[in-house]
């Protein structure tokens, strides 16, 4: 069920009648996707990730009221403060596929709220508004483990067949086994460290018109985007080598530390295609706090993470197969042995 379409209408004249938005998106795939596909619409804007956290506070509102908006627009962000609504000075749409959080002053659209169980991404309800720049669309749907209705399937490999495979119906066969799933990995990589550098690429891909100026480096902007990603690659492939797995053991249990990039989501990705019978639990070390990265192609990682969480500070959730949790190092421990209880 979803979102209606009536509230999909509503969506696009929300989008059609704005002059100059601030977009407020969480850096990932599916949140940098869904920024891109408003912004190319509009045409204007500031775009904001928001980074190492699932929270806007209040102290993000001066510097969005400083850009005098006529609307705020935040997508795929899980949570906001009431205080940070009650700060900006103009109309606030808050587009997410998150567990449903009430808050006042603000105009909310959530698949969950009609159907609980559907956590479909946020690119996908945007692109369903819309209509435009599928290929965006695609990178959001299949970045954030979602794999849409064979109608938009057949509609991407229509109009880009050397991307994805007819045969490939899962997402992280895709991710692995598709030039698609190439070019997800690059953007997900040019979203990673300081958010001064990530702000630049996000730059450089409102002005990307289509997949190819990045996977075939045919502009000035698609080498900018591909060379970051050949620059990091290595970093990734050399922890990736680290990784120990166990026949005898359920869980793949991975701990890493890096000063400056996480890539758990991206090798929990790799190591769930490797390795579809076993949990991957894959956790960066950072302020702290394990950041951590799970997946699971039978179980529901959702209810698990919430179980193994009691008694432990840390909160976490996401997709069924896709998920993640932050726990503070002190109870780290703790909550990998009730991991293994419960798997």
């Amino acid at each position: 069920m979803g979102l209606s379409e009536n509230q999909l209408q509503e969506l696009k004249q929300i989008f059609d009648s704005s002059v100059r938005p601030v977009i407020l998106f969480d850096d990932d795939p599916d949140g940098l996707a869904s920024f891109l596909l408003i912004y190319k619409h509009i045409r204007e804007g500031k775009g904001i990730p928001v980074k190492n956290a699932p929270e806007l506070g209040p102290e993000l509102a001066q510097k969005v009221n400083d850009y005098a908006p006529d609307i705020v627009i935040i997508v795929d962000v899980p949570i906001i403060n009431q205080e940070f609504i009650d700060k900006i000075k103009t109309r606030v749409v808050w587009i997410d596929h998150h567990p449903v959080v009430k808050r006042h002053g603000v105009e909310y659209y959530n698949p969950r709220i009609a159907e609980p169980e559907d956590n479909r991404p946020t690119s996908y309800w945007v692109y369903k508004a819309l209509k435009e720049n599928l290929w965006i669309a695609m990178i959001g749907m299949i970045g954030d483990w979602f794999f849409p209705e064979q109608e938009v399937i057949d509609e991407f490999i229509a109009e880009y067949p050397d991307l994805l495979s007819s045969d490939i119906k899962r997402p992280e066969i895709a991710l692995h086994n598709s030039r698609l799933g190439e070019l997800i990995k690059i953007i997900s990589f040019n979203l990673k460290g300081k958010t001064s550098e990530v702000i630049k690429s996000i730059k450089v891909f409102t002005r990307i018109k289509d997949p190819y100026e990045i996977l075939e480096q045919k502009t000035s902007g698609g080498r900018f985007i591909y060379k970051k990603y050949n620059r990091l690659k290595d970093t990734y492939y050399e922890l990736i080598k680290q990784v120990k797995v166990k026949p005898q053991d359920k869980l793949v249990l991975f701990v890493y530390e890096n000063p400056d990039y996480s890539f758990s989501a991206e090798i929990s990705n790799e190591l769930i295609y490797k390795y579809p019978d076993k949990i991957i639990l894959v956790a960066w070390e950072y302020g702290g706090e394990y950041k951590c990265s799970l997946r699971s192609t039978k179980l529901s990682l959702p209810l698990i993470i919430e179980k193994a969480l009691e008694g432990v500070t840390g909160y976490g959730g996401g997709h069924d197969h896709a998920s993640g949790a932050c726990v503070k190092i002190n109870d780290f421990k703790q909550f990998i042995e009730n991991i293994r209880k419960l798997i």
